[in-house]
């Protein structure tokens, strides 16, 4: 039996949202909750207010379940309310408390690697976090929300309110800098 499309799995969840079921909400909720926080976290700095308005947004959306439209993509929604909260945060709490370290780097889900095999996955994601680092901070949070978050060039436009050709163009920056990184450090031999 082949899989659904996730914008499949998405749609049914909000319509069971709009329906009053919980469960579906918890589940949007598990899927979301740690990538929209990570997200949050680009923009705050602030470990503590990005947990805030990401929780903000949940509650505000199970409060409006009943407006919500299945059809709409609930991704992009997703995103593009935490990063509304998160900018009025900015304005409003004039987010001071910033954390140095990225608190909500997602876990790349694997099977049982071998020891040699954690400890290279781990050195390659610190390398790739510095990598990160040293890209603009407008590059930085376009790379980040297209390679860990998987959001397209056109969700990424409509969050941000830019083209997708200027998207487009911060990933080519944003992957050529990296690679340029790994190859001024030798981080590309293993």
């Amino acid at each position: 039996m082949p899989f659904a499309p996730i914008i499949h799995i998405e749609k049914e969840i909000v319509r069971k949202i709009t329906l009053g079921d919980q469960q579906a909400f918890k589940n949007l909720f598990a899927l979301y909750y740690k990538r929209l926080c990570q997200y949050a976290f680009l923009i705050l700095r602030s470990k503590e207010l990005s947990e805030e308005a990401v929780s903000d947004v949940f509650f505000s959306l199970w409060a409006k379940r009943e407006s919500l439209d299945p059809e709409r993509n609930i991704r992009s929604f997703l995103y593009k309310a935490v990063h509304n909260r998160a900018i009025d945060y900015q304005r409003s709490k004039n987010a001071q408390t910033q954390d140095s370290v990225n608190v909500y780097e997602l876990d790349i889900a694997s099977g049982e690697p071998s020891v040699d095999a954690a400890i290279d996955l781990e050195l390659f994601r610190e390398r790739l976090q510095k990598a990160f680092d040293y890209l603009p901070e407008r590059c930085r949070m376009i790379a980040r929300m297209h390679y860990n978050d998987q959001l397209s060039y056109k969700e990424i436009a409509e969050i941000l309110m830019i083209s997708p050709h200027t998207v487009k163009a911060q990933i080519a920056i944003a992957t050529n800098k990296i690679q340029e990184t790994f190859e001024k450090y030798g981080w590309n031999r293993w």
